[in-house]
């Protein structure tokens, strides 16, 4: 064996190779999910087909089932992909919380992410009607949203009762900014919009740090 194939067996090499399958991959799967994204927000759920998808992601059909074992994966993952977004949002409601005025804003906040991702939304939102596995991503971020309020939940007397009610509170504000924003069937006044559902969520939540109700 010459000492040039001796380096192209070595182990080194063998992981050099393996890396960049795994780089390619990772690649390949990227730019089937920013297919999946584009396509959706050009139209419904149910009008996207796998075809236009590796069309727009230069790929093919069989490309797209060796990551994805269907449309209703790709759109639960892009669900989780997108998530993430508003986690950032998501993460400063510990300390939104800690007055009405700050709740207030970041209820106005999340009601502008909504804005900004409508028409994603909007189809992700119809996915959900009909595929199970995206609702359960869209349930596995709203626990994790509960987890983020850990301090509240420590302060209640009865953390499962306070966590049906934060499930309640995350589930209801999906619904009325889908209403509101998104699909645009129901048009309050935005700041008195705004100010019920911020007296609705600082009364469950608490004032000022004190004990919530049980």
């Amino acid at each position: 064996m010459t000492p040039s194939a001796a380096a192209e067996s070595s182990p080194r090499a063998s992981g050099r190779a393996g890396s960049l399958r795994s780089e390619y991959r990772e690649l390949t799967r990227k730019r089937l999910l920013t297919a999946v994204r584009e396509v959706l927000e050009e139209t419904d759920y149910a009008a996207a087909t796998v075809d236009e998808i590796v069309r727009r992601a230069g790929t093919s059909r069989a490309t797209f089932y060796l990551h994805f074992r269907s449309k209703a994966e790709a759109a639960a993952e892009l669900l989780d992909l997108v998530t993430p977004s508003d986690r950032g949002l998501y993460t400063t409601l510990p300390r939104a919380v800690r007055s009405r005025a700050g709740l207030r804003r970041w209820l106005d906040d999340s009601l502008h992410w909504y804005e900004a991702h409508a028409r994603l939304l909007a189809a992700l939102n119809e996915a959900t009607a009909v595929e199970g596995s995206v609702v359960q991503r869209r349930m596995a971020s709203v626990e994790r949203l509960v987890e983020l309020l850990s301090g509240y939940l420590n302060r209640c007397e009865d953390p499962s009762r306070a966590r049906v009610r934060l499930r309640l509170l995350l589930l209801q504000f999906h619904q009325v900014a889908m209403d509101t924003v998104v699909q645009k069937c129901w048009l309050p006044d935005r700041e008195l919009l705004l100010d019920e559902m911020t007296a609705t969520w600082w009364a469950a939540l608490g004032e000022d740090g004190s004990s919530p109700r049980a």
